[in-house]
């Protein structure tokens, strides 16, 4: 064996060396097997050629310490570190699937497989920027579609090789340009100051390719030199040139900013990026019916706008993250408690306000009869009074303040920080307010949302039970069985905390979601586990 193989090596007296698998700018990936238990990982080790100089050992050591940091569906992470013969080495998911370049090598994809790929994507790195991670070397090459977790296509984002924590105080590629030229941005090219606004540049390029088969700036010669140049002046392909006849919609406005010159004329974030996504027309998707969009707030919160993939089913939410946390707005006051003078109209609800949502589509029903009636009369009412202005005043009537609402002062709050990517923050303000009002069923509830957002089952799971103990109705609440449903069909494997609150805490009114998720999911695997888990029921 020569040293710069390590095929058959022991590291560490833990890790036995199977096979090279991949190869990258900073090293070599092996397949591994982690001795005693079995487990086989990847394992990926510094180049040998490489100089033994502070940078490059550097820049390995940050992409440890960037991998442990992930903590996400779709990111691989690092589950250890060592030193073999002077060589660094890192040991991470090995993660099985079909590698994302050799799938496009087979041409373009339907458009709603390439969105939910991108919007996959997007979700994994908007929990990388959060953690201030750029990854600098998004291509199809460092992702893979695994199939393992029976949900279909499920992205693995690996090799964050490049990556560059922003409070590191370095600069270790100073006068050094890196990245894959056919998915760099201009700024990227330049060596100019980098954000994360580079890896949503290279998202744009990896829908684009998706969509079309081919990539928007590319070179007959395939000269680097020459594509990074198109990255710089060219303008951005259209996509029905490449593909004449498919109504791309407005996936062409999409691509064109994602793919913006100026990183200030880009999205924002990836969250902004994957909203534009969400909010597609479904006939571009191939669809007759849109999902129920997920509110931008909530997607931050989520840090994952597109897991799992949507589904059209008759409850044509029930797989997607949905509008159900915007508060309904005030009824009007009813004919018989007319106010003294005219309220005020009430501001537009902000992004997410938290709040019970409606039991059902008789209670929908019977809350649009009112809030009608009570807009009529309040229409009469205020006709009568401007033909009499004085007329509140003549009577005499004070006008009574609004009673204290502190539980919804609470949710605005958590509205507010939710918008703002706050979540943690958001989770710690309602923590404290629970316990001050501990008999308070909404403030359980959206406690229950936001740690199903965090993927925190156990934590979710006891604030639904506080929330359905306080108000007993919210057993039968179509968005907290829906929310915990997600959860129990996305697991990699059968989650029995989550089936036996299914059964046991919600019990019959689960069961015609699971009976619409196992005859209508597209994934034979999800099929699968919803009809056995009815078959305990």
């Amino acid at each position: 064996m020569e040293r710069g193989d390590l095929t058959g090596a022991i590291l560490d007296g833990r890790y036995r060396v199977i096979e090279p698998i991949a190869e990258g700018a900073m090293g070599v990936v092996y397949r591994a097997e982690r001795l005693k238990l079995g487990r086989i990982v990847a394992i990926k080790v510094l180049h040998d050629v490489l100089p033994n100089e502070l940078s490059a050992r550097k820049r390995f050591e940050i992409e440890a310490r960037a991998m442990a940091k992930l903590e996400h569906p779709h990111c691989a992470s690092v589950l250890d570190v060592g030193v073999h013969l002077d060589r660094p080495f890192v040991v991470m998911d090995f993660v099985s699937g079909d590698n994302l370049k050799t799938v496009i090598a087979h041409g373009a994809q339907p458009i709603a497989r390439a969105v939910d790929i991108v919007r996959q994507v997007l979700s994994g790195l908007a929990h990388a920027h959060e953690l201030g991670i750029i990854h600098r070397d998004i291509k199809p090459a460092n992702l893979v579609l695994s199939h393992k977790t029976g949900l279909g296509d499920h992205v693995k984002i690996l090799d964050f090789g490049l990556a560059r924590l922003h409070d590191t105080g370095q600069n270790l590629t100073t006068g050094m340009t890196v990245g894959t030229p056919a998915y760099m941005a201009p700024e990227q090219i330049r060596g100019h100051a980098l954000d994360h606004r580079i890896d949503l540049y290279a998202c744009g390029v990896l829908l684009f390719e998706l969509l079309t088969g081919a990539k928007p700036f590319r070179s007959e010669r395939d000269d680097p030199m020459e594509i990074c140049k198109l990255h710089l002046t060219a303008p951005v392909p259209r996509l029905a040139a490449l593909r004449p006849g498919v109504a791309f919609g407005e996936l062409e406005g999409i691509v064109a900013t994602a793919l913006a010159k100026v990183a200030d004329d880009r999205y924002a974030s990836a969250q902004a990026f994957a909203a534009a996504l969400d909010a597609l027309d479904p006939l571009v998707l191939g669809r007759t019916s849109r999902p129920t969009p997920l509110p931008v707030a909530l997607a931050a919160a989520m840090g994952d706008v597109s897991y799992p993939p949507p589904v059209e089913l008759r409850t044509a939410d029930l797989m997607v993250p949905d509008a159900s946390m915007v508060a309904v707005a005030p009824s009007a006051p009813s004919p018989a408690a007319a106010p003294s003078a005219p309220s005020p109209a009430p501001s537009a609800p902000s992004t997410l306000q938290i709040a019970k949502p409606p039991r059902g589509r008789r209670a929908v029903v019977l809350a649009g009869a009112v809030v009608l009636v009570g807009v009529a009369a309040a229409a009469l009412w205020a006709i009568t009074t401007r033909a009499s202005p004085a007329a509140a005043h003549d009577a005499g009537t004070a006008i009574a303040p609004p009673p204290s609402d502190p539980a919804g002062d609470v949710l605005a709050r958590v509205d507010q920080m939710v918008a703002r990517g706050e979540r943690d923050a958001a989770i710690d303000v309602l923590a404290r307010s629970r316990r001050q009002l501990p008999d308070n069923g909404p403030l359980a509830y959206a406690a229950g949302r936001l740690y199903f957002a965090k993927l925190y089952w156990s934590d979710g799971l006891r604030s639904f039970r506080d929330a359905i103990r306080i108000d007993p109705t919210y057993r039968t609440d179509p968005e907290l069985i829906k929310t915990v449903l997600r959860g129990f069909i996305t697991t990699p494997s059968y989650n029995d905390e989550l089936a036996s609150f299914l059964r046991d805490d919600i019990g019959a009114a689960a069961r015609s979601f699971l009976e619409e998720t196992a005859r209508d999911h597209p994934s034979a695997a999800i099929r699968s586990r919803a009809a056995g888990e009815l078959r305990r029921y």
